[in-house]
């Protein structure tokens, strides 16, 4: 990693951690081979969203990722 590159990282690291996730999901966006389209990436932010509330009114619970992945590579392998 270049000190330029190594000084954003550190600096990025510093700030709060809703603007870390943003400049992150910048980041990966910028990876991809086709730009994304402000009404999908708008539709993908309102399921979030949904999903979240559902969560926190106790229409739904949350589960563990490791163990999702687990299962789903169970089903997978049979």
């Amino acid at each position: 990693m270049s000190t330029t590159a190594l000084n954003i990282c550190v600096e990025a690291l510093s700030l709060p951690k809703r603007a870390r996730a943003e400049l992150a999901h910048r980041l990966l966006v910028s990876l991809e081979d086709e730009p994304v389209k402000p009404e999908t990436e708008e539709a993908w932010k309102d399921i979030a969203e949904q999903r979240f509330e559902n969560l926190k009114k106790g229409k739904t619970t949350a589960r563990d990722a490791k163990q999702v992945v687990r299962e789903a590579r169970k089903r997978l392998a049979k």
